[in-house]
């Protein structure tokens, strides 16, 4: 049984029992619309739910970052610092963890999670491979900002749709020698 539980963000209020999902009780703070969710919570709720893949590329989330998206927050159970994890896929914002396993998610990041199926494999936002695949998102994306900048956006969108072609074309690398003998 978990005690009285105060949030991480604004005037630390406690936070009120809530069922999340149908069978997945959580904490939400009445003053932001955080959510904490107890690992054992989690992990209970989870193991009820159908496997589902993962889109390589789910839809895109129109949830803008919390304000409290760079704050550090205590873990509402153990007090100690939580760590943030990209989401990535989409999602421009990070949800915490404890070392209890807990998981705070800010206002809105349920929704925004739940959106693309992520929140059903919330746990694999935690692992090394998902990390490596966001900070490799988030590289492709500055040096596409830096291109487009430079080359523009229709040169920049020809040449994505070009690489895209070559990457699975038989004699790519004849185009690619082609390409740098200009």
């Amino acid at each position: 049984m978990i005690g009285l539980m105060q949030s991480p963000l604004g005037s630390h209020k406690g936070l009120e029992r809530v069922e999340l999902e149908r069978g997945l009780i959580a904490y939400r703070c009445p003053e932001t619309g955080g959510h904490w969710i107890p690992a054992e919570n989690y992990w209970r709720w989870q193991s009820t739910q159908p496997v589902v893949e993962l889109a390589d590329d789910p839809p895109p989330s129109e949830v803008p970052v919390s304000e409290f998206d760079e704050v550090v927050k205590l873990c509402p159970e153990s007090g100690t610092v939580m760590m943030r994890y990209r989401v990535g896929h989409g999602r421009y914002f990070r949800v915490d963890r404890s070392r209890t396993g807990g998981i705070w998610l800010d206002g809105g990041e349920w929704e925004a999670l739940k959106a693309g199926n992520l929140h059903l494999a919330i746990h694999r936002i935690f692992t090394s491979p998902w990390q490596k695949a966001v900070r490799h998102q988030v590289l492709d994306e500055t040096l596409q900002t830096q291109l487009r900048e430079r080359l523009g956006e229709d040169l920049l969108t020809r040449l994505l749709a070009l690489r895209k072609e070559l990457a699975v074309h038989p004699h790519r690398e004849a185009a690619l020698a082609f390409l740098h003998g200009g």
